[in-house]
């Protein structure tokens, strides 16, 4: 299951950089598509800022669930998420002056990566079980004798 959910998170993670580390042309084409699908769904309802923020926050769902399968912890995927969140918006300052970061972006991002953890918790729960704790209890053995004369 580990070694599925890794590869699963590097061709994500492809995904991630490519949307969030190139130039903002590139970032606009893809969520002005989503935009126009999400006005068209919520018949003009949601505006591009909702969008942008659904957005940021789903990006980072399937993160946080791919990345506890690989680190076996929940809450370790969910800080990973968040730094790695932090990690973006800071290269996106320092590399790309065409983007925009932001700490509301770290902040959904997290929310979202948070989410994902949080949604693989109980089926890391289940996995990590070993097989005798998930068999019916044996009866235990009846105490040894208490040291003394019998």
């Amino acid at each position: 299951m580990r070694a599925v959910a890794a590869v699963l998170l590097v061709l994500y993670t492809t995904v991630v950089v490519r949307l969030t580390l190139m130039p903002a042309d590139t970032e606009g084409q893809v969520f002005g598509l989503l935009d126009r699908i999400m006005l068209k769904v919520s018949h003009g309802r949601i505006e591009w800022a909702q969008t942008e923020q659904l957005a940021n926050i789903a990006l980072f769902v399937p993160a946080g669930f791919l990345l506890a399968f690989v680190v076996g912890r929940a809450w370790l995927a969910a800080l990973l998420t968040v730094l790695a969140s932090a990690a973006i918006e800071l290269a996106q300052q320092r590399y790309l002056p065409s983007r925009v970061p932001s700490v509301r972006d770290v902040e959904l991002n997290s929310l979202g990566g948070i989410a994902g953890a949080l949604m693989a918790w109980p089926l890391l729960l289940t996995l990590s079980r070993s097989p005798r704790q998930r068999s019916p209890r044996t009866a235990r053995p009846s105490a040894p004798p208490a040291p003394g004369p019998h």
